[in-house]
Parts: C-alpha cells; structure tokens; sequence
C-alpha cells in the first residue's frame, strides 16, 4: 500500500511549463551568480559547466520543477526534481521499495511527462541499479529519436538523443539527472546494443555532475 501511494503521488505531481530559456547570466527562476545555479526551492546548487553558447532552461511548481543546460555542441546536463510526501523517509529505507520506487519515478512519470511528451518515441534501452545504501541509484540509458539539439545538415534533421540518466533520492526530493552521449565529440550509432565502455563512460559522467551538486 505504501508503494502504491508514493507512485500515485510522483503520478500525480503536474510540474508547471512556463519554460525560461536564457543565455548564461540572464534572467531565469532559478538564481544563475558566480558560475552556479540555485533552484528556485532552494533544494540544490550546481556549477556551470563551461560549454560554448551555453542556454540554460528551467521550470518549476511548489512541488519540483527541472534546469537543463545546454552547449553549441550537443552538451546537455539536466536535473528533474519532485518534493516527496513527507512520510517517505522511513518507506525509502526498505531496499526493495526503493528500488521500485526510483525505477517508477522513471517509467510513471518521467518517461510520459518529461520524453514522451515532446518525444512520444523515447525508448528505454538500459537500466541496472548501482550503489549501496547512501549511494544507491538507478541507472538507465534513454534513446530520444530527434532529440539532440544537433542539426544533421544532410537531412535537415535533428540527431537523436541518447542520454544516460541517475535516479536517486535526498533531503526529502527524488532526483533525476541526465547527460547527454549523442554529442559532437561522442557518438552512439545503436543505442540498443550499447558496449560497457560507452555505459561506464556515461555513469562516470553522471557522477561528475552529481559530484557538482550540492543538495540541501
């Protein structure tokens, strides 16, 4: 029963999509100073990455909301967040219940409310848990046909996306975060049959960027 609940809650959840798109240091919800953005729940801070033409996006409700930072070359980080009930704490130390717990926050309702619904054929194609206790998090690779901000100038269309994601939770809001591997300077020609160079690659860059993040 109390699987259930937290699933209908992260369901149920309606992150607002007044989207601020904005060149580095210009206005957003979040508070962009000295090289860091702040969220606008004041739950977590993360450093700015050094990326040409960096444009940083961000949304948010009283309940989560999402940053996306993104570079001339294909560069992406993004952080989805959503504030958890506040009974949440003890269900979450059960390993099992976890686990289903991170695993859902992707499948019920990241994938149709944060791919699917600009990408309707966002596709899974891995997923494994890694960690123990504090460090525990659910990893899972993305395919997003069409979903690279790259342009394939020969047929004058986007590149897919693939992006590698990390799924955790702390201080009372589960977390998601997302780089990109489909960028100029890393190819993913098949992402259904990904070799475990390319997967460790992308968890070693997942870590950076939480390694970036300071949560509150």
């Amino acid at each position: 029963m109390r699987q259930r609940s937290i699933v209908v809650a992260i369901c149920l959840v309606v992150v607002c999509m007044g989207c601020a798109s904005t060149q580095r240091g210009a206005t957003t919800k979040g508070t962009v100073s000295g090289g860091r953005y702040q969220s606008p729940l004041n739950n977590f801070i993360i450093e700015i990455p050094n990326w040409p033409g960096l444009k940083i996006q961000d949304e948010n409700d009283n309940m989560g909301g999402r940053v996306s930072l993104h570079g001339d070359f294909g560069s992406l980080w993004a952080i989805t967040y959503l504030r958890l009930p506040v009974d949440s704490e003890s269900y979450l130390k059960d390993n099992e219940e976890r686990d289903n717990a991170y695993s859902g926050f992707l499948k019920n309702f990241a994938l149709p409310s944060v791919f699917r619904q600009a990408f309707p054929a966002t596709q899974i194609v891995h997923e494994e848990f890694l960690g123990e206790g504090e460090n525990r998090a659910y990893f899972a690779v993305v395919s997003i046909p069409e979903g690279s901000a790259l342009v394939d100038v020969l047929r004058d269309k986007r590149f897919d996306s693939v992006r590698g994601l990390l799924i955790f939770d702390k201080h009372g809001f589960m977390y998601m975060l997302e780089s990109e591997m489909n960028s100029a300077f890393s190819r993913v020609d098949d992402p259904s049959s990904l070799d475990s160079q390319q997967l460790e690659s992308s968890q070693s860059a997942l870590k950076r960027l939480k390694d970036s993040v300071v949560f509150k």
